[in-house]
Order: structure tokens, then C-alpha cells, then sequence
């Protein structure tokens, strides 16, 4: 059968008849097959995969020394404001179409990137480019502000590459930590959250080893800002270890809970989540349990707050209304 014909053929083939299809498929491919033809690869992440196969075939054409110092060249003039101020080093027209030399080196890095001799190199470029565009989304560096809506690479999906990447050459204990530290040390654009790139960083736990080592690495990191934050009372550093605290304690809540470990999770949040008031601290927990947990859970947590003596918001005893009668979320958390 030829590819036009599977494709005609499996154009109108029911979403569990396909997933049978393919499992079984899957079995008759030799163990080695699968591991030459990075199968598993192509099924964990379909996106990256077709980036990566189309990369390569122009891979002949590039020299890695030169654009290596194409990128180091393109990451320190936008430092220094060269494509936005007029200079002697960057051209008019340069500056103009910044974005094109953007997506065309992040393009190269990346084919790179899928090399052994390149790629650790590679990854660190890649690091180098998504930390320079996340700050460019909060100060004055190219003519656009939102740099990852221009090159048409959400925050999300960038991070996501090289989370990947990292994870194919480190061990589990350094690209977590890695990836995690990437993910809180940077701030967001315009349109992305925080929480989002946790998940995205949860995506890559594909196993509950990972999902563990997670927890470990997480969890250690917040005594370690509990410290810091205590050596620092008083001082404008405060309010960012606690965000970045009540980050790490989100994550562990996320983590835990896709390993079932629901009361752990809860436990752990009501013990290290920082906020002044109970009630917006009811309010987070319950909109987390929302997105990662269950009804049961949502439930008793209510009304157990309620029994301490925390009065929850109107829009929170709305949600509780309707869950008692519906047996089920709302489509949305109410926000008042």
C-alpha cells in the first residue's frame, strides 16, 4: 500500500480504532528498529519530531563555528540595545528585520542541537536565546516587546525544546533541577504563566521515578529559599523568594498529585504555601485541586476550612452549591 492510500485510508478511522491500530503496529516493530527510527520520540512528542527530521536534511549547508558566533554576535548587541538605538554596529535595516534572524538562528541551533558533537553546546545557545526573549518581553531590546508572539514561538513550546534536548544528554537529577531553575529564574511574556510552564515541565515527568525525583529536588530548594528568605527579613529580596517559593510549592502540589498522592499534596501546601490571609490561601488551594485533583478532595477541603473558621468568598460558595448538586466541576473556578 502506498502513503497517499494509508493516509485516504485511515482519514475516517474512528480515535480508538486508530490508538489499536497503532499499538499493534507498534508490537511488530523490533525492539533496535524502534530505537534507529526514534519511534518512541516521534510518539512522546510528534511536533519536535517533524522539526527535528526536516532540520536535518539542511544540516550539510551549516557551519556550527559560524553560527555559534552569529548567535553569541545576535544575544550581546540586543543586550546592548543594538537593534533598537541606532549604532555603527547593527544596520537600519538589521535592526528592522530582527526578527528574521531570530527565528533563522533558532532554527539552526536547534538542527544542531540534534547532533552528539554539537549538542551540548547547542543546548546551552538555546538556554542563552530563551532567557535573552523572555527578558526582552519586559524591557526595551528589539522593536517588539513580545518577542516569542513575533517569532511565532510560544514561551511554552521553546521551553519545552529544550527541556527535551537537556533530558537526552543529562542525568535526571541535573536537567530536572536545570529545567526547573530555568523555569523560575525567567520571567513570563505577556500572555504566558507561570503555571504553564510548570506543566510543561511536568509533561517531561514521564515516569513516576521522574515525577519523584521531582518532588525531592523541589522540596529541597524551598528550605533552601525558607533560609535565604529568613537571612533577608525585611529587605526588597522578600517578596520575590516567597513567589518563588510559592512556585516550587505549586509545582510539588502538581507533581504529587499526578502520582495520586493527593493528601500528601494538600498537607504540603497548607504547610509551606505563603500568604497573608486564609481565605485567598483557601482560594488557591481549591482552584488547584480544581485543575489537578478531584470533587472529593474539593469538597472536604471546603468544608474543612469552613470548620476552622475561614469564610470562604461568595464565588467559592457558589462553586460549592454546585458541586453538591451537579456532582461535578464547573466548566470555570468563579472569580466572584
Amino acid at each position: 500500500m502506498k502513503i497517499g492510500e494509508l493516509r485516504e485510508k485511515i482519514k475516517n478511522v474512528k480515535t480508538d480504532d486508530l490508538q489499536q491500530i497503532i499499538v499493534e503496529m507498534y508490537k511488530q516493530i523490533p525492539k533496535k528498529m524502534r530505537e534507529e527510527k526514534e519511534i518512541d520520540k516521534l510518539i512522546e512528542d510528534p511536533e519536535m519530531f517533524k522539526k527535528r527530521k526536516s532540520a536535518k536534511k539542511s544540516m550539510e549547508d551549516l557551519d556550527f563555528s559560524s553560527v555559534e558566533k552569529e548567535v553569541r554576535f545576535f544575544i550581546s548587541n540586543a543586550y546592548e540595545q543594538n537593534y533598537v538605538a541606532p549604532n555603527r554596529t547593527i544596520s537600519k535595516k538589521e535592526r528592522s528585520n530582527w526578527r528574521f534572524t531570530a527565528k533563522r538562528l533558532v532554527d539552526q541551533v536547534t538542527s544542531f542541537a540534534n547532533h552528539p558533537e554539537h549538542r551540548k553546546v547547542s543546548i546551552s545557545l538555546l538556554e542563552e536565546l530563551y532567557r535573552l526573549f523572555v527578558y526582552a518581553s519586559g524591557h526595551y531590546v528589539f522593536v517588539s516587546d513580545e518577542p516569542f508572539y513575533t517569532l511565532k514561538i510560544p514561551q511554552e513550546d521553546f521551553l519545552k525544546r529544550i527541556i527535551w534536548l537537556k533530558k537526552e544528554i543529562e542525568d535526571p537529577d541535573k536537567w530536572i533541577s536545570d529545567s526547573l531553575k530555568l523555569v523560575l529564574e525567567c520571567d513570563v511574556d505577556y500572555q504566558t504563566l507561570t503555571s504553564s510552564l510548570l506543566e510543561v515541565l511536568l509533561s517531561t515527568l514521564n515516569n513516576a521515578p521522574l515525577k519523584e525525583r521531582m518532588v525531592g529536588i523541589a522540596e529541597k530548594l524551598i528550605q533552601e529559599k525558607r533560609s535565604s528568605a529568613k537571612r533577608t527579613k525585611g529587605r526588597y529580596s522578600d517578596w520575590k523568594q516567597e513567589e518563588m517559593i510559592n512556585h516550587l510549592v505549586e509545582m510539588v502540589f502538581m507533581t504529587r498529585s499526578a502520582l495520586g498522592e493527593y493528601q500528601l499534596a494538600v498537607d504540603f501546601f497548607e504547610k509551606y504555601y505563603i500568604k497573608s490571609e486564609n481565605e485567598i490561601k483557601l482560594f488557591i488551594l481549591l482552584r488547584l485541586i480544581m485543575e489537578y485533583q478531584n470533587i472529593e478532595v474539593w469538597r472536604n477541603e471546603y468544608e474543612r476550612a469552613v470548620k476552622r473558621g475561614i469564610k470562604p468568598r461568595e464565588a467559592l460558595r457558589k462553586m460549592y452549591d454546585y458541586i453538591r448538586q451537579e456532582n461535578q466541576f464547573p466548566d470555570y473556578i468563579y472569580l466572584n
